[in-house]
């Protein structure tokens, strides 16, 4: 279900990358909210106090920022390198690890770096000759990457402070005015005049309802019992499902190089978790 992410991104593209990414975490959080509401009124207890408003805040930013940069990135990349380098989120997981406190095999990790190192140089590298391909997008990938990986930190770091379905609709409603302020404040459009109104708006529905209320609920609620590298190993089987997609329905398709880079990139993110996994 994550795996069709990216393809229906892409086939939403006529509508502005922004407008994807602010109505994707808007019907996330809208349904959260009403989950969140539900839950409230059967089980009987009241608003919850104290509830610690920067964290949520800043998680939410940092998921407006990640889907802001991703769905930007497949505007100008193929999927292949969207979905691969977006990847690199267990990698950038284990460095605020170390960050963080947390302990691992030096010699593993940096095993994991080097080899995701050299497939992400491959994999970029082959972004100027690649069909579809971007060096520009590629790089929003990657700091999409960095912030998923933060904005689960973050999350893990609420705990269970706050109900995951209240959580989940805080946040995800904090990221779609975060983008929705972005377009503002950077002149974006809001529509194109090619846009589709009933099939582009289809498909920003799956996205909130397939890969976000469901792959990022279940990447939140495992992020709560295990640590959040682990958890990011989930995104390594994402590109593979991706690339297929991507193959079959937009045919874009990728040469050795970008293969290998990916691959590389794959397990090399792969090593760098399995340590503490």
């Amino acid at each position: 279900m994550v795996s069709t992410a990216a393809v229906v991104t892409v086939l939403a593209a006529p509508v502005p990358p922004l407008v994807i990414a602010a109505g994707r975490v808007a019907v996330t959080g809208l349904v959260w909210m009403a989950i969140a509401g539900w839950a409230r009124v059967r089980s009987g207890r009241p608003r919850a106090e104290g509830l610690p408003h920067g964290m949520i805040g800043l998680s939410g930013i940092l998921l407006g920022a990640h889907f802001a940069l991703w769905i930007a990135s497949l505007s100008i990349t193929s999927v292949v390198h969207g979905a691969v380098l977006v990847a690199l989120q267990p990698l950038f997981a284990g460095l605020f690890g170390l960050m963080l406190g947390e302990r691992a095999p030096l010699l593993q990790l940096l095993g994991g770096f080097v080899v995701a190192g050299v497939g992400t140089a491959l994999l970029t590298s082959s972004a100027a000759s690649a069909e579809g391909a971007s060096l520009v997008g590629d790089v929003l990938a990657i700091g999409a990457a960095a912030c998923s990986a933060l904005y689960l930190t973050v999350n893990r770091g609420i705990g269970d402070a706050v109900p995951l379905s209240s959580l989940l609709a805080r946040v995800n409603l904090i990221a779609a005015a975060t983008v929705a302020l972005a377009i503002v404040l950077f002149g974006g459009d809001w529509w194109h005049g090619e846009a589709r109104v009933l099939n582009d708006g289809l498909a920003i529905v799956w996205l909130g309802l397939g890969p976000g209320l469901i792959g990022h609920g279940l990447m939140n609620w495992a992020a709560r019992r295990v640590p959040v590298y682990v958890v990011s190993l989930v995104v390594l089987l994402e590109p593979v499902g991706a690339a297929v997609l991507a193959w079959w329905l937009l045919d874009q398709r990728f040469g050795l190089v970008e293969a290998g880079g990916a691959l590389l990139l794959l397990i090399g993110a792969a090593i760098a978790s399995s340590n503490r996994a």
